[in-house]
């Protein structure tokens, strides 16, 4: 954890205007030790509900802690020695704490012994290059980012400023390209792109970004990639686009901003997901998506269709 130099309490988080939190019920001289979940908070926590209700559900268990939670109706009471602090998001304001108070300190900038860096790769003096990481020719590192150990990133990658990579990731490998010849046999298309990725991007563990076939891969700012992602060539995620665990991201795919691509979600080559689609849980995405459309299901469809159908089934079952 970062070495707090205030005396952290309740107060002081209510009046900081990057957590936007709008107001303080009880004792303001509440002091903070730790976070913890409301079902482990007791003295000293910060914790978070969704609703008041899920306080009081604790009951005295609670006393001496500190919860986010919603602004109370008129109706609704205060639980007892409950310090509250007021938010129109709870989950988000506890992420804004745990951001700006909690947080591992960021590991030293620097270039780890084992780690393979080729001579013409360029590393920002403020970068981290974990153990037994390697970067290849033509790669930049960008300022303040982070590669956890046993990064891989191939031949002509470019890596924005605040990017986090964890471990096991492989970024610009060669990616899945074939063509038939007149004998039947496969013969491999050639790479020769990069992969682009913007600043403030966060990647998971075990996960797979091939590089572009003539063009890079890009993946753009604020992106959030999960554990066990594989991103295809040529494939473009927008800006604040999450793609979830399990994914499969065909070649060519194309992934609007601020989208969601939930777990195990399957998206065909050429696929376009327009800006803040959803694609829900193990969809097998076929067709395109449009902005803001949620599709559910394998094939994919609508959600309004998609339950539509399961409702018919089962009338049909049950009738």
């Amino acid at each position: 954890m970062n070495e707090m130099t205030i005396d952290l309490s309740a107060s002081h988080l209510a009046s900081d205007v990057r957590l936007g939190l709008v107001g303080l019920i009880g004792d303001p001289d509440r002091k903070i030790a730790r976070l913890a979940s409301l079902a482990n908070a007791d003295s000293g926590c910060l914790a978070f509900a969704r609703t008041l209700a899920m306080v009081h559900a604790q009951g005295e268990r609670l006393a001496g802690c500190t919860v986010i939670c919603p602004a109370l109706a008129e109706s609704e009471t205060v639980p007892e020695d409950v310090t509250l602090l007021l938010s129109d998001n709870p989950r988000l304001a506890f992420v804004r704490i745990t951001e700006h108070y909690f947080l591992p300190v960021l590991p030293e900038a620097g270039i780890h012994p084992t780690a393979v860096i080729d001579p013409t790769a360029r590393i920002h003096p403020t970068a981290h290059i974990g153990a037994f990481c390697c970067v290849g020719a033509g790669s930049t590192i960008g300022e303040n980012t982070t590669l956890h150990p046993h990064v891989v990133v191939f031949d002509r990658v470019h890596i924005g400023a605040r990017c986090r990579i964890s471990s096991g990731t492989v970024i610009g490998a060669e990616g899945f390209g074939y063509e038939r010849n007149d004998k039947g046999e496969l013969e491999k298309f050639p790479h020769l792109g990069g992969v682009t990725i913007a600043d403030d991007v966060d990647i998971g563990s075990n996960t797979s970004i091939d590089r572009g076939t003539l063009d890079d891969t890009i993946i753009e700012a604020r992106a959030r990639i999960d554990n066990l992602v594989h991103v295809a060539h040529n494939v473009r995620i927008g800006e604040d686009a999450a793609v979830v665990a399990l994914t499969m991201l065909g070649g060519s795919a194309r992934i609007g901003a601020e989208a969601w691509i939930a777990p195990g979600s399957i998206l065909k080559n050429q696929i376009a997901v327009g800006d803040k689609g959803f694609v829900g849980l193990g969809a097998v995405v076929v067709k395109n998506v449009a902005d803001g459309q949620t599709v559910m299901g394998s094939p994919a469809q609508d959600s309004a269709e998609f339950k539509a159908t399961r409702a018919a089934l089962a009338g049909l079952v049950n009738g």
